[in-house]
């Protein structure tokens, strides 16, 4: 059997991730976590772009964690503070975190 959390997990947030300090209630813990931020337009239904959409989200190994990450906790990436807006968990050790700006 493999160990995705052990072997895969790891090695993609050591390669990928940076360190990301993640606030739980009464802790502050770093952990290796992988930012993206991606900016897209909005298309109203004449065609135009209106609006533009901003999405962050945060992936991490859960096992690096002191709890299981949960909506409501705050991220702090590059100075700016996000809080966790929904959680998936992939099943292999791995969580992807929606964030908001704070």
């Amino acid at each position: 059997m493999i160990d995705f959390d052990g072997t895969l997990n790891a090695a993609v947030g050591k390669a990928l991730g940076d360190e990301v300090p993640i606030a739980f209630p009464g802790v502050s813990t770093p952990v290796l976590g992988i930012f993206t931020q991606i900016t897209d337009h909005i298309f109203s239904e004449e065609g135009g772009a209106p609006a533009n959409i901003t999405v962050a989200t945060l992936g991490l190994q859960v096992s690096q964690l002191p709890a299981p990450p949960q909506q409501g906790i705050v991220v702090q990436i590059n100075g700016a503070n996000y809080v966790v807006k929904d959680v998936a968990v992939d099943g292999l050790g791995w969580a992807y975190l929606d964030l908001g700006a704070q």
